[in-house]
């Protein structure tokens, strides 16, 4: 991890500056950047723009994560179930992200399964026939099994459930041989949980694990079970990779999609549309956005100019 990757996770883990960011939410760029809306209806508005404008699909996520309190938790699965009635209500995808560890698993993983068969029960009930997927976020190695496990248990009750795994993991190819024998969406990312013990070891070899999986991903054998293969990357190097793969295994381009960060190469998406592959955006919203957008400069250093006039703001409004 870099110097400049360590100081944007301790800035995201400020609680002094997430304070006095969170007040300026409506008028810094880093926000308005890499955030949706700081409430459902707004984020509801940032999806159907994206979609009547670009034919952009869109995941909502609120923002939380990493809670054990009873009323906190409560309040995340609140919004994922409300997220998910207004996307029905607005015709779109009810299509939305949660993290395990945001719905309860952080107190007792009984809540946290409930939570998300709640969530999932309201996503099938508002559902419009779209790509309407409740996914599981994968987050560290500490609460990986339990949420593959979840994804099993889910998808055997015949819910809306899709799962997301690291290519960087050494063992998502045994994941993904269980998981495109099944009717789920799966979301295929590179991993921002790093453990040496567990990885690939460097970026060369995460690149080459994270095309062996899109291989699996778009077997025949996907094919015939009715299997979603999803990629999330922004690495144009990998999408072209993988648009030459599903042309030669006779996937149509809107069999499976393309999904990136919500503000993260708008142009690029752009250009995938235009060529006819379908394109979702990992769409968050809720006022606690510092944590997330602070770690997306931290993931790419051209984007420090909006941190660098964020702050600048903040310092405006406190005179």
């Amino acid at each position: 991890m870099s110097l400049f990757q360590k100081t944007a996770i301790t800035l995201a883990r400020s609680p002094g500056i997430g304070r006095a960011m969170r007040g300026l939410a409506a008028r810094t760029s880093l926000a308005r950047r890499f955030v949706g809306g700081a409430d459902i209806d707004q984020a509801v508005r940032t999806a159907v723009r994206l979609r009547e404008a670009h034919g952009i699909r869109a995941s909502l996520f609120y923002l939380g994560e990493y809670v054990a309190d009873p009323a906190a938790i409560e309040h995340n699965v609140g919004q994922a179930i409300e997220a998910a009635t207004a996307l029905g209500q607005a015709g779109l995808d009810v299509h939305v992200s949660i993290d395990p560890t945001a719905i309860g698993y952080m107190r007792d993983d009984a809540l946290g399964a409930g939570n998300a068969r709640r969530i999932a029960d309201r996503a099938r009930q508002a559902a419009g026939g779209g790509r309407d997927w409740v996914v599981l976020d994968m987050e560290d190695s500490a609460i990986r099994d339990r949420t593959c496990a979840l994804h099993r248990t889910l998808l055997a009750a015949g819910l809306p459930i899709g799962l997301t795994l690291q290519a960087r993991r050494r063992r998502t190819p045994e994941d993904l041989a269980w998981a495109i024998g099944q009717r789920t969406s799966l979301r295929l990312v590179k991993g921002a949980f790093p453990e040496r013990a567990l990885d690939h070891p460097g970026r060369a070899a995460i690149d080459h694990a994270y095309l062996d999986s899109a291989s699996i991903m778009l077997s025949p054998a996907a094919r015939a079970a009715g299997f979603l293969p999803v990629f999330g990357t922004h690495d144009d190097r990998l999408a072209g990779a993988i648009m030459a793969l599903a042309r030669e295994r006779g996937w149509a381009p809107d069999a499976f999609e393309f999904e990136m960060l919500y503000g993260v190469r708008p142009d690029w998406q752009l250009a995938l549309r235009r060529l006819g592959y379908n394109v979702r955006v990992y769409l968050p919203f809720g006022a606690d956005w510092w944590p997330y957008a602070i770690r997306r400069v931290g993931e790419n250093p051209r984007n420090a100019w909006l941190l660098a006039r964020s702050l600048a703001s903040q310092a405006d409004y406190f005179g």
